[in-house]
């Protein structure tokens, strides 16, 4: 119910034990039945009404986690928004080190078409390195197929250098893939570690000037 727009897990969780629901005509009293997106869900005798979808860009810091709750009691992204009165998930991943835009939603046909590697929806990145790469890097980075480990390679990438900061090399890169930490894989793979990594760039959705830690509301991103 929730996944559909219809309200908070937290919701469902209440509605389903006042018995307020039926899934495929049968009345279900425990939260944790089983169901898909293409069953028959009723309240109160009624189809769920959905709610207005929410898009949600936000500015993630580094050293929080993109998840609800966290076992080893971390900040989590959900600390920092708040309670949006509904449901709504991450569109993708940053890792706990990585900075900015993600995409929340409960718009679950939009986020799958988001992730979904055959639309090589494309995603920009500012990285920043220890020191500089070696001189076929950009090269090799921008021909695709490096051995990242894992059984995995790279796709083909767009990669143009920045102006430095404080004297270390800053890498603009765009990719179409959303391997585990595949970049600081990727640049592993040359000897180098990534000190800071923002995603500026997610298809059309841009990070632009939301400040760090803060979001703000947008149309449905036509992709």
């Amino acid at each position: 119910m929730s996944k559909l727009g219809v309200c908070s897990r937290k919701q469902a969780v209440e509605y389903v034990q006042a018995g307020r629901v039926h899934l495929n005509g049968r009345l279900v009293t425990d939260p944790g039945a089983h169901a898909t997106l293409r069953d028959k869900i009723m309240v109160d005798g009624k189809p769920p009404v959905k709610k207005e979808y929410l898009y949600i860009l936000f500015h993630k810091p580094a050293g929080c986690v993109t998840t609800r709750s966290d076992e080893l009691g971390r900040k989590t992204v959900y600390d920092y928004l708040g309670d949006m009165g509904q449901w709504i998930f991450p569109v993708g991943r940053l890792d706990l080190d990585s900075e900015g835009l993600l995409l929340f939603t409960n718009d679950t046909e939009l986020g799958n078409r988001l992730t979904d590697p055959k639309h090589k929806i494309p995603r920009t990145y500012n990285v920043t390195l220890d020191g500089p790469l070696p001189p076929e890097a950009v090269g090799e980075i921008r021909r695709g197929g490096i051995d990242i480990g894992r059984g995995e390679k790279t796709a083909p990438a767009h990669i143009n250098e920045l102006p430095q900061e404080a004297g270390f090399p800053i890498f603009r890169i765009t990719i179409t893939e959303g391997k585990n930490r595949e970049l600081r894989r990727l640049f592993e793979h040359f000897g180098r570690t990534v000190t800071r990594l923002v995603r500026t760039n997610f298809g059309i959705l841009k990070l632009g000037d939301i400040p760090c830690g803060q979001y703000r509301k947008c149309p449905k991103p036509e992709m």
